[in-house]
């Protein structure tokens, strides 16, 4: 006799290397039942049960903390409500040993079917051979639902190694009591915060730190690497980039990579700033959440401001391609649909649909909290942050010619120059 559907608290009995065990803590668990097919054709959409019945196991591992967990839980018990023959054996692992774990179990053949994990471990996990190519496997109709720049931290050269369920980025934050209204331009921000400044208050202070402010560069219409990771920012596009920075100080004041703006804009002095999603919550209980906007990034010279996504991603293990079914695959495809997604935005994490009204219209998605449905619809317009490993030099090297310009005076031609030759000096070094 099969067991009722339920939750079923597991323990995991995996060693890690200089972490001793993963712990026994699993805060989501096993939800057993019976399945029917999701056609072909409709991979998103959850159909009117056919005659074939459909069955297996989909194994998840993931780092999701409890106010988390009620979307995935949802998810599963709505696959469950068209395919009651499909277990689920869901194991939550602590963020920071996830990825040993991971890697480990991948190299004893005991991996789970389906893992949870930052996009950043794709290209390393998918050279070990521990993670499948998508690229084949996910309908073009249901990758053109999420945010593009989020499905690009999932490519490794032609590779598909990771889709994004939730995300998280750089966005342009403005206090209305303050500034009342959107710029549409940097100009009009520029305009706005000058006209913003006053006594102890600044209408802007803007991050120059390669993080914050690196994803301009693109939006701009500029390169920061090849295809082959050869620098591509000593350039035209890279000195008016270099020439956008240098316009902060029209709009007020410029920080570098420092707490001083948030804690300024948490004190109800400071028009804009540009700040990682992350703290959205944190600066909307200090300025009070009717007061916090995150606005659509503002046009400039041809292109616009932008800012960097990431993504925590889902990854499908090679064994699950042999699965009859193919049951973790049709339930990672029904976890991205519109439905899931939304069930994402309902417990504060930042849905990977792609957040342009028309979008969210068509797909029919409604976002009840209005600083998530902001952010989703400036990552619409963000850049892909690459997962290459090349990025630490990228991000390291570019920091300091940033510095050299801002604070030493370097010019920015010399800067980019410096960067781009210390660049390819990094990366032509053997690696020990």
């Amino acid at each position: 006799m099969k067991p009722s559907r339920c939750i079923i608290i597991l323990t995991m009995l995996v060693l890690v290397a200089c972490r001793g065990g993963v712990g026994t803590q699993a805060s989501v668990a096993p939800v057993a039942s019976p399945v029917v097919e999701i056609p072909e054709s409709t991979p998103t959409s959850l159909p009117t049960p056919t005659q074939t019945v459909v069955s297996g196991t989909v194994s998840i591992w993931h780092a999701w903390e409890d106010p988390f967990v009620p979307a995935l839980l949802r998810a599963i018990n709505k696959f469950n409500d068209v395919y009651p023959n499909v277990y689920f054996d869901v194991l939550f692992v602590p963020a920071d040993d996830l990825r040993i774990a991971f890697e480990q179990a991948s190299q004893e053949g005991r991996s789970p079917s389906l893992l949870i994990g930052q996009a950043e471990w794709g290209p390393d996990l998918y050279e070990k051979g521990f993670v499948a190519d998508q690229s084949a496997l996910i309908p073009a109709e249901l990758l053109n639902t999420l945010n593009p720049a989020a499905v690009g931290t999932g490519r490794v050269a032609s590779a598909l190694v990771s889709v994004p369920v939730d995300i998280r980025g750089v966005v342009l934050y403005r206090n209305r009591n303050i500034i009342p209204i959107a710029p549409s331009t940097f100009d009009e921000l520029a305009s706005l915060a000058k006209e913003a400044t006053r006594g102890q208050n600044l209408g802007a202070v803007l991050d120059r730190s390669f993080f914050f402010s690196g994803a301009h560069l693109i939006g701009l219409g500029g390169s920061l690497m090849t295809a082959e990771a050869k620098p591509d920012f000593n350039s035209e596009m890279g000195l008016a980039w270099v020439g956008l920075l240098q316009s902060y100080d029209q709009a007020g004041a410029a920080e570098f990579f420092t707490e001083n703006d948030s804690n300024m804009f948490k004190e109800g002095r400071v028009g804009f700033i540009i700040d990682g999603t992350w703290n959205r919550n944190s600066l909307a209980e200090a300025v009070g959440a009717d007061n916090l906007a995150i606005d659509p990034w503002p046009i400039h010279a041809g292109g616009s401001l932008s800012g960097f996504v990431q993504a925590e991603s889902v990854y499908l293990s090679p064994q699950a391609l042999d699965e009859p079914h193919a049951v973790s695959l049709k339930f990672l495809q029904y976890f991205l649909s519109p439905e899931s997604q939304s069930a994402v935005a309902e417990v504060g994490l930042i849905p990977a649909i792609n957040g342009s009204p028309v979008n969210l219209a068509a797909n029919q998605v409604v976002i009840s909290d209005p600083l998530i449905s902001q952010a989703m619809r400036a990552l619409v317009d963000g850049v892909t942050y690459p997962t290459r490993a090349e990025m630490v030099v990228y991000s390291s090297q570019l920091d300091i010619a940033l510095r050299s310009i801002f604070e030493d005076g370097v010019p920015a031609q010399q800067a980019l120059q410096s960067a781009d030759e210390a660049i390819n000096a990094a990366l032509s070094t053997p690696t020990p």
